[in-house]
């Protein structure tokens, strides 16, 4: 590689703005701007959510809980303006994907393929498996 391009490369990345590289959903309101704990929980309540954590994360409050149908959330709140930023859905697993895109647990999905009518998948006892 041409040596001065790769010094350039190096002191133009090393002069890049702290400020670009932000997160779009941080919040930069002041703290002499900021709405108490207590207006955050009564927002989360007219929502119909049940607040189990209320923290601050990125500059933002940040609410865990469940939503009116009983769903995990997690919450980005704007600590001035108390609009919502971000609100993910989690599945309670941790890892926000448990799978299935809607029903209800121990049904099988609309659509979803019959399981096959055979004596591998019959009787309560899991199948064993031994590795040699």
């Amino acid at each position: 590689m041409n040596r001065p391009i790769l010094i350039a490369a190096i002191l133009s990345s090393a002069l890049t703005s702290p400020m670009a590289l932000a997160k779009e959903d941080d919040c930069k309101v002041p703290m002499a701007q900021w709405q108490p704990r207590e207006a955050v929980e009564q927002m989360a309540k007219t929502q119909g959510w049940t607040v189990r954590r209320l923290k601050v994360d990125d500059g933002c409050y940040q609410i865990r809980g469940t939503d009116a149908d009983g769903r995990e959330i997690a919450v980005k709140v704007d600590p001035g303006s108390l609009a919502i930023v971000r609100l993910k859905h989690r599945s309670g697993r941790g890892d926000g994907d448990d799978g299935r895109r809607g029903g209800v647990p121990g049904q099988p999905l609309p659509g979803a393929p019959a399981a096959p009518a055979n004596d591998l998948l019959k009787g309560t006892t899991p199948p064993k498996a031994e590795i040699q």
